[in-house]
């Protein structure tokens, strides 16, 4: 999900630890810049103190470089006035959603449905509202919906949902908010969707699909396996068959330096 949803805790990191997102340095920035503004800096001071700590804590760091966006950044920041950290945990899936969705009775728009739902639950948390509004690129949708097919399917699958009656796309011209119109709060609580990563799965899950977490502890992000010996997510995958590599590469090395050892002894 693009969506940084634990603001506080990424601050917490930042001012304790020096963290800086490394993959989207400006996640960061954003996050400081309301902090700063929260506790009545002026918009220089914010500038100067983004700045003090990117030059302290970020190796790439050339002030030059990221002047320009420093400067759009809390230019944006205080012009939006909202300085307030996003802290969402969860989002709460009831009963009567999820038979909803399950009634679309098509595994494709199935995800496409539950991924809107979850979407419009983390923006009504955002905006203090109850009206269902989605705010976000149509890519990042599908991406997380897991669903791969270009960009002319993807407005035919959003147009069958609006079709249906489940959703209604914004009138205004190159406006892509989405009104989610299947949200039922007062239906029992099914489950909560608390990790942000694959969460598409949890639906498969309450399907009944083999679906389960990672077994590396520090990762134990949602896996769909592709056969019953997988164990692992790709990435952890990955990280554990390098590591294999490395130990038989030192293993190797140790039996010819032992044999070059043995050798030696016999040839004198």
């Amino acid at each position: 999900m693009i969506l940084i949803l634990n603001e506080k805790e990424l601050l917490r990191k930042s001012l304790e630890e020096g963290y800086i997102d490394e993959k989207k340095p400006s996640n960061t920035i954003r996050i400081l810049a309301k902090y700063y503004f929260s506790i009545e800096m002026n918009r220089e001071q914010v500038y100067d103190s983004i700045h003090n700590f990117f030059s302290k804590n970020y190796k790439k760091y050339n002030n030059a470089k990221w002047q320009n966006t420093f400067d759009r950044i809390t230019k944006n920041v205080y012009k939006d006035s909202k300085y307030e950290l996003l802290d969402i945990n969860s989002v709460k899936i009831t009963e009567n959603e999820l038979n909803t969705i399950k009634n679309l009775d098509n595994i494709k728009y199935e995800k496409l449905a539950f991924v809107l739902l979850v979407y419009a639950k983390i923006y009504n948390q955002m905006n203090k509202t109850d009206s269902g509004w989605v705010n976000i690129e149509q890519k990042h949708i599908f991406s997380d919906a897991k669903i791969v097919i270009k960009v002319k399917d993807q407005g035919l699958a959003l147009h069958i949902l609006e079709e249906l009656g489940m959703i209604n796309a914004s009138k205004m011209v190159n406006c892509t908010n989405i009104k989610v119109n299947y949200i039922d709060e007062n239906s029992p609580i099914v489950f909560e969707v608390s990790d942000f990563r694959n969460y598409v799965y949890e639906y498969l899950r309450w399907k009944g699909e083999n679906v389960y977490r990672c077994k590396n502890k520090e990762c134990n992000i949602l896996i769909l396996p592709s056969n019953n010996r997988q164990k692992y997510c790709k990435t952890c995958w990955k990280g554990i068959e390098k590591n294999n590599n490395r130990k038989y590469a030192r293993e190797s090395m140790r039996k010819i330096r032992g044999n070059r050892n043995v050798k030696g002894l016999e040839s004198t």
